[in-house]
């Protein structure tokens, strides 16, 4: 475990904010600091070091005059003291963006418990995202096989047979994916074993991408998590980054929505598990979203470890999150009146150092006592009979009378200082109950924040189906032909119009084709694509269109998959050719046409990639 570095004076405090400043630093820092009045933290400094072991250096640090040193040298809003705990990640990011550095406030036992954890997770997070995992020197690692009994605030406890069960952290296995949604309890699970921390490492056997999307295929509707979002276009993940880069597929607007003039910054967010259609398998995946029915089946996202949970879950948009009770305002413990006594407040360590009580002075003499008593006419009352005169005391010297005053005077003081003192412990209770309710005001405003964007997840997907919905419902509405032919030109000429200017059509007409006698009905047993895209595909086909876009691939019809295998040729002279509906699988759709010896177009079929039939 490594050790925690204290800061206790100017010097290594600078030496401190010179650290985090520099560029020197290759691990991140946790900063611990002690609150005023106190000789300990309330967070746990040395669970932190346990838990980082080498993945971060941790210094503990009282609030004192050195700490306004350390203050002075950092960016504004990037300080640290008081109690709070801070953990800053390599580099300079922190300076400039306050959220890559959270301060972590701790008032009590209870919020130092918590912070604790907090900070734990911040630091084994920034030294994942900074590569330690894979850079660090090997230890005494062993492999172990165990079984997950539980989880619990990100961390999964694992039985390897050895007593106390040990942990795997969330912050180690991926970045941005919940222990959840990798592990599970009763599962089986495999690692390396670090008994320094007590820790396993699972990172190793995540499944490829590879593997874990082998089952996909063209039509699928699957799971994915908006990862980007612009106004036109937006970046969905389909894999995270395990042992190969994330599979992450760009959509267009018009993958999206129907609506050419939708923002889609209104239809997602980033972070949402979003439905779509896999139009084309890897390595060049491509998704759609703009057809997915509302009760069409989801396949079961891939689990990211042999036997875990899927890594992703549809979210339902309909649930009503309930709003968070704000808690209890607080009780400001500050006594009723100013002249309480110390014994009324919390006992514990006094401001200010109480000088010595003097000593006590020597009692005078009766004859100093008659000596300084005041004169007057008549004569002292005679002593009883019994009692010797009692002599007249004595005047005290000048120095006894200088000790006197001196007394007199540290006694007031000491009393200006028990009144300072008081006055002081009043106000660091009153500060402490104002933190704790602010604590409170912000604990409450995270979870009405964190309902809001539930919310707004929702809506937006609320939003998405319902365009898409409408615009299903409108083409369900449209035409309606009792000839299957007539219906499919009426689709052909409707994408001429709308990708043809206006100011263009008469240059530009829509070619005379001709549909085959086995093309319609290849097209009603074609699965997985809607007529309205044969429909787009035959319009650039027969204004040759077709040609000049490679994702069409267009080429000629052989009679076979062999590069040597001959063209398709008719009796009239006609040669057969093909183009793709769908790209980058064997099963993708393809459609076949011919070219006649006149130049006009024939559509012949609509089938997959491995079938060479004209």
């Amino acid at each position: 475990m490594a050790g925690i570095q204290r800061i206790d004076d100017a010097r290594s405090a600078a030496a401190l904010a010179d650290l985090l400043n520099g560029n020197g630093r290759r691990r991140p820092v946790v900063v611990v600091t002690i609150p005023a009045g106190r000789t300990e933290p309330w967070i746990d400094a040395e669970e932190i070091a346990r838990e980082t072991g080498s993945l971060a250096d941790v210094y503990l640090m009282p609030t004192g005059e050195f700490t306004w040193e350390f203050s002075r040298r950092m960016v504004e809003g990037t300080q640290v003291y008081g109690g709070a705990g801070r953990a800053y990640p390599v580099g300079h990011e922190w300076a400039s963006d306050l959220t890559k550095s959270p301060l972590r406030f701790a008032f009590d036992a209870d919020d130092g418990e918590s912070a604790t954890q907090e900070l734990i997770s911040d630091a084994l997070r920034m030294a994942a995202a900074t590569g330690l995992l894979a850079s660090r020197p090997a230890r005494a690692l062993r492999r172990v096989v165990g079984v997950v009994k539980g989880i619990v605030a990100g961390r999964a406890f694992v039985d390897i047979g050895k007593g106390l069960p040990a942990t795997v952290a969330e912050e180690l296995i991926l970045e941005d994916v919940l222990i959840g949604r990798v592990l599970a309890v009763g599962q089986r699970i495999e690692g390396w074993y670090d008994a320094e921390t007590n820790r396993i490492d699972v990172a190793k056997g995540l499944r490829s991408a590879d593997d874990a999307l082998r089952d996909y295929s063209p039509d699928d509707v699957v799971l994915a998590r908006v990862a980007m979002v612009r106004n036109g276009k937006a970046d969905l993940v389909l894999y995270p980054r395990t042992t190969n880069p994330a599979i992450a597929v760009t959509v267009l607007r018009e993958d999206v929505t129907t609506n050419p003039l939708d923002d889609l910054r209104t239809l997602m967010t980033v972070g949402e598990v979003v439905p779509a259609r896999v139009v084309s398998i890897g390595p060049k995946w491509s998704l759609i979203m703009s057809d997915v029915d509302d009760d069409e089946p989801i396949l079961t996202a891939p689990a990211l470890l042999p036997g875990g949970p899927p890594w992703l879950i549809e979210e339902p948009d309909d649930v009503e999150p309930e709003l968070p009770q704000p808690s209890a305002p607080p009780v400001l413990l500050v006594p009723a009146r100013p002249e309480a006594t110390v014994e009324e407040l919390p006992a514990e360590e006094p401001l200010v150092q109480e000088p010595a009580p003097a000593p006590p002075l020597p009692k005078p003499k009766p004859s100093m006592l008659d000596r300084n008593r005041p004169r007057s006419g008549r004569s002292p009352a005679a002593p009883p009979a019994a009692s010797p005169a009692a002599p007249p005391a004595p005047v005290p010297a000048e120095s006894t009378r200088a000790l006197l005053r001196q007394i007199d005077g540290l006694k007031a003081q000491v009393a200006e200082l028990e009144r300072d003192k008081e006055n002081l412990r009043v106000q660091k209770l009153a500060a402490e109950q104002h933190g704790k309710g602010l604590k409170r005001e912000l604990d409450d405003a995270g979870r009405h924040a964190n309902m809001l964007k539930h919310e707004l997840k929702a809506a937006k997907a609320r939003l998405r189906k319902a365009g898409n919905r409408r615009s299903a419902e409108v083409l369900d509405a449209g035409p309606k032909f009792a000839d299957s032919e007539q219906g499919f030109r009426y689709l052909v000429l409707t994408q001429w119009a709308t990708r043809t200017l206006p100011g263009e059509q008469s240059d530009r007409p829509l070619p005379d084709y001709i549909i085959g006698p086995r093309f319609l009905d290849s097209l009603r047993r074609l699965e997985g694509i809607k007529d309205e895209k044969v429909a787009d595909v035959a319009f650039e086909i027969v204004t040759g269109l077709a040609p000049s876009l490679s994702s069409r691939e267009v080429h000629q019809l052989r009679t076979g998959p062999g590069g040597d295998d001959p063209i398709r040729v008719r009796d009239d002279g006609a040669v057969a050719w093909r183009a793709s509906l769908q790209v980058n699988t064997p099963s993708a759709r393809r459609i076949h046409y011919w070219v006649l010896p006149n130049g006009q177009i024939e559509l012949a079929r609509v089938t997959t990639h491995d079938d060479f039939d004209a």
